[in-house]
């Protein structure tokens, strides 16, 4: 899809709708309890040319942050987390965002979230009847990856039977009227199981040579082949989208399509008036412009030096519910730096005020930091506070940058 396109310049439609396209404003969460994978929202609306894009924390949903948007994207991570973070006041945002119009686009751990759940945090989001097929009393035995296998649930398990690439098959409902076959990959998302009101979009149809199961294969058909994959659920004026699989990862341009196809479809047709930014913003011309991005650019480039050394040690974390290995450190910091080029090419960068030396700052406490663990590693120190410390680092340094970054193409646009 281009970027003509995603400006809305042509007409969706089939036999049973019509409508014209516009400009979707999209929020994507990146606040406590997400993982690196809403980095995969990013790079696929930006090949899309979706540049109104907002990057919010659990406290920009709370108050506020989703009055303006058409959509909000959640990836994946530690659900717990987010249902704690977010809180009550962040479930009745979404709720309220949903109701009045609003689209919901939740991958793996997104789509775990506005399930039915009694579990403490997470009970503040029943907004979708909707049960997962992998969850047990008994932990069935780990194959491999047991660190990665499975999550505890109260008295019970969230177990992951594979990962990587599944085979999938849609049913031809619209938005999903392309090819019947497709594949995703998996990365801790369910098998869902809906009543007969909601709309199954895509099932579990097989594996692939690039299945990797974590249990055994007998089980793993059981828990996922002919359940649903990808689930609408109509809430008020709006929906909730539940992909098991990440559908949103860059290698997958079919599924990617998908992604899309669903932003238009069910997307408000009249737009709300966007309210006025509470945020003043400043612009920064010639060489005060040139300095930011290059103080940028060289932080992020020491950055990247540091990371791939991290890479070789034999080392992994523990943060929260899920492991972290220095791998990661790197895909931040990747996802940016191909993007300074086009920031580097702008006459002049509209910033929040106070933001250019915020993004700085980041960027140097990240290198800082880095090196810092880098140090702690070589001597056999201990590093899970170092390494939290790193990842909140990359996540304020990231969502800051990619702020700048979309708001300036949206200009260049």
């Amino acid at each position: 899809m281009n970027a003509r396109l995603a400006r809305g310049e042509t007409l969706y439609s089939d036999a049973n709708k019509s409508k014209r396209l516009r400009y979707p404003r999209i929020g994507i969460y990146a606040g406590a309890g997400t993982s690196h994978s809403w980095l995969w929202f990013v790079e696929i609306f930006d090949r899309m040319g979706f540049h109104d894009i907002t990057f919010l924390d659990e406290n920009a949903v709370q108050h506020s942050g989703l009055k303006d948007l058409d959509v909000l994207a959640v990836s994946g991570g530690d659900t717990f987390a987010v249902a704690e973070a977010l809180g009550a006041k962040g479930a009745d945002s979404l709720k309220s965002f949903v109701e009045e119009g609003g689209l919901y686009i939740g991958a793996c751990a997104g789509a775990y979230l506005p399930m039915n759940s009694s579990k403490e945090h997470l009970n503040l989001f029943n907004f979708a009847d909707v049960k997962i097929t992998n969850l047990s009393k008994t932990l069935p035995k780990a194959e491999r990856m047991a660190h990665k296998f499975c999550a505890s649930y109260g008295c019970d398990f969230i177990f992951h039977p594979v990962r990587e690439d599944v085979r999938l098959r849609t049913n031809g409902l619209p938005p999903f009227t392309g090819p019947p076959f497709l594949t995703a990959p998996m990365y801790g998302g369910p098998g869902m199981i809906v009543p007969e009101n909601s709309d199954v979009l895509a099932y579990y149809d097989g594996f692939t040579e690039k299945t990797s199961f974590l249990v055994n294969k007998a089980l793993a058909r059981d828990i996922l082949l002919g359940k649903a994959a990808v689930v609408r659920v109509y809430k008020g004026k709006g929906c909730f989208y539940l992909f098991g699989p990440h559908f949103e990862h860059p290698r997958f341009p079919e599924a990617n399509k998908l992604v899309a196809d669903a932003i238009y479809w069910d997307i408000r047709e009249t737009p709300e008036t966007r309210s006025s930014s509470d945020q003043e913003e400043e612009i920064l011309w010639g060489d005060e412009a040139k300095k930011l991005i290059r103080d940028i650019r060289r932080e992020l480039s020491n950055s990247r030096i540091v990371a791939t050394g991290l890479e070789i040690m034999p080392i992994q974390w523990m943060i929260g519910a899920k492991i972290y290995e220095p791998e990661k450190i790197r895909v931040f910091l990747e996802a940016m730096w191909p993007r300074i080029r086009p920031l580097e090419k702008c006459s002049q960068i509209r910033i929040q005020q106070g933001m250019a030396e915020r993004i700085v700052h980041y960027a140097k406490d990240t290198t800082a930091l880095l090196r810092e663990m880098k140090h702690q590693v070589d001597q056999k120190h201990e590093t899970v506070a170092s390494a939290t410390v790193v990842f909140d680092l990359l996540h304020k340094l990231s969502t800051a940058f990619f702020n700048l970054y979309f708001r300036n193409l949206m200009f260049d646009d």
